[in-house]
C-alpha cells in the first residue's frame, strides 16, 4: 500500500483483450483486484478489440494505444510513456514480451517497477541468441519481477532466479454457475451422441488440430456413438479441409468462436489438448477448464502441462504415444465410465487446491506490496501434492 493511504495505481500493458490464455488470466485478475478498494487501475491495449463481456462490467479504466503500423511499431515506446506521465502508476504489469520491451523508457526514466508477466509458455527451443532471445534479455534485466503460470516457463526462459517466481492461474468458480444444460448444448451444436470428446482451442501452429482430426476420423469412421469437437478460431484457409470433413462427416464438429465455452465442455466427456511439442503450453487454461467441470484430460507432456495434468491420476499425458494408442485411451476412458469419473473428480480436487481466483489474486497482490516496499522476492514454489 501506498504512503497515506493513498491507492496504488496500476497500469496493464497487454497487446489486446482477444480470446487467449494471457487474456483470460489477466480478465480473472481483473475481477479480484477490482474488489479491493486500495487500487486504481488501467488497462492498456494496442487492439481496440474485446471478445470477454465481463471486463466491461469490471467499468475499469480502459485506453487504447493505436499502432501506427502493424509490426515493430516504435511509436507505442513515446505512446506509452505519454500514458505513464499522465496516470503516474506505481507498478506497471506487462502481459507480454514486446508490452514489456515497450514499456521500459517508462520504467527507466520515471523509476516505475516493473512487474513482467511475460512468460505463459514453455517452448523448448527458447534461447538467448536470437532476436526475441535479445529482448527477453533486456525486458527481464530491468524487470523488478519476473512472473510465469508455470515452473516449466520459468525452466524455459530462465530467467534470473533471484526475481523470478510462479503464480499459477486462478479460476473463478461464478464462470460455472448457471451453465445452459448439456442437452440444450447438444441441441444447439448438432451433437447427436451420448459421449463427445473436446478440444479447445486457436487454430495455430502451436497446436496439432492435424492429429485431432485423425483421430476423430479413425473413431468416428468405427463407432457412432462418440462426436469430436473443435472449439477455437477457424478463421484460416489451412483449415478448410476440416470444414470440409465436417460437412461429409456429422460426428466431427467445428464450432469457431464462441460464447458458451464452459457449457460446451460440460456436456463433452472427456477433454483433450494435442500441443506441439515444440511450443509447449504454460499453464493453459483449456485444461483448467476441464478439470473444473470434472472432465479427464488427455494431454501432451510438454511445458508446463504435467504440473497440472498427473499420469493415471487425473487423465493421461501422452509423451510418444501411436495414433492407435491415443484412440485405445479415449475409448477405454468413455467405455469405463467408473475411471472416467474417478479421473474427473481428481482433476476438480487439484483445481480447488491449487487454481482457485483467491489463490492467484492474493500472490499478485503480495507481489505488489513486496514491489512497493522493495523487499526481496520472497520464494514461493508452488508444489501440487496429489489428492
Amino acid at each position: 500500500m501506498t504512503e497515506n493511504n493513498q491507492k496504488t495505481r496500476i497500469i496493464f500493458f497487454i497487446g489486446s483483450l482477444m480470446g487467449g490464455g494471457k487474456e483470460r488470466r489477466l480478465i480473472e485478475l481483473l475481477t479480484y483486484l477490482q474488489g479491493k478498494e486500495q487500487y486504481e487501475l488501467m488497462v492498456i491495449v494496442t487492439d481496440p478489440m474485446i471478445e470477454y463481456p465481463s471486463f466491461y462490467k469490471l467499468n475499469i479504466n480502459y485506453q487504447v494505444i493505436p499502432k501506427s503500423w502493424k509490426k515493430n511499431d516504435l511509436t507505442i515506446f513515446f505512446k506509452f510513456y505519454k500514458k505513464c506521465k499522465q496516470f503516474k502508476p506505481h507498478i506497471i504489469h506487462t502481459w507480454g514480451r514486446m508490452q514489456s520491451f515497450f514499456a521500459l523508457p517508462a520504467v527507466i526514466v520515471m523509476g516505475i517497477p516493473l512487474v513482467n508477466g511475460q512468460i505463459t509458455c514453455a517452448p523448448s527451443n527458447a534461447t538467448k541468441w536470437s532476436f526475441n532471445g535479445l529482448i527477453d534479455q533486456i525486458n527481464f534485466s530491468f524487470s523488478k519481477i519476473i512472473i510465469a503460470n508455470s515452473q516449466a516457463g520459468l525452466i524455459a526462459f530462465r530467467p534470473p532466479e533471484r526475481k523470478s517466481k510462479v503464480i499459477y492461474n486462478g479460476l473463478n468458480f461464478s464462470r460455472f454457475e448457471n451453465l445452459a444444460t448439456p442437452e440444450a448444448i447438444k441441441l444447439k451444436h448438432g451433437i447427436k451422441t451420448p459421449y463427445a470428446v473436446v478440444m479447445v482451442a486457436s487454430f495455430s501452429n502451436k497446436k496439432d488440430y492435424p492429429l485431432f482430426f485423425s483421430i476423430a476420423e479413425q473413431i468416428t469412421g468405427t463407432r457412432d456413438d462418440i462426436t469430436f469437437v473443435a472449439v477455437g478460431d477457424f478463421t484460416d484457409s489451412q483449415v478448410e479441409p476440416y470444414h470440409e470433413l465436417a460437412k461429409l462427416n456429422s460426428r466431427i464438429v467445428l464450432t469457431g468462436r464462441i460464447n458458451e465455452v464452459e457449457a460446451l465442455v460440460n456436456s463433452c466427456t472427456i477433454g483433450v489438448l494435442f500441443s506441439d511439442k515444440i511450443n509447449g503450453e504454460g499453464i493453459s487454461n483449456s485444461i483448467i477448464e476441464y478439470m473444473s467441470l470434472a472432465k479427464p484430460v488427455i494431454a501432451n507432456d510438454a511445458g508446463g502441462t504435467k504440473e497440472i495434468v498427473h499420469h493415471q491420476v487425473n487423465g493421461y499425458l501422452l509423451t510418444h504415444e501411436t495414433e492407435k494408442e491415443i484412440i485405445e485411451l479415449i475409448c477405454g476412458l468413455i467405455d469405463n465410465p467408473e475411471k472416467c469419473t474417478a479421473f474427473g473428480k481428481a482433476g476438480l480436487k487439484i483445481i480447488e487446491a491449487f487454481f482457485l481466483l483467491d489463490r492467484m489474486g492474493n500472490a499478485f497482490v503480495q507481489t505488489y506490496e513486496d514491489v512497493l516496499a522493495g523487499e526481496e522476492l520472497k520464494k514461493s514454489k508452488p508444489s501440487i501434492i496429489l489428492p
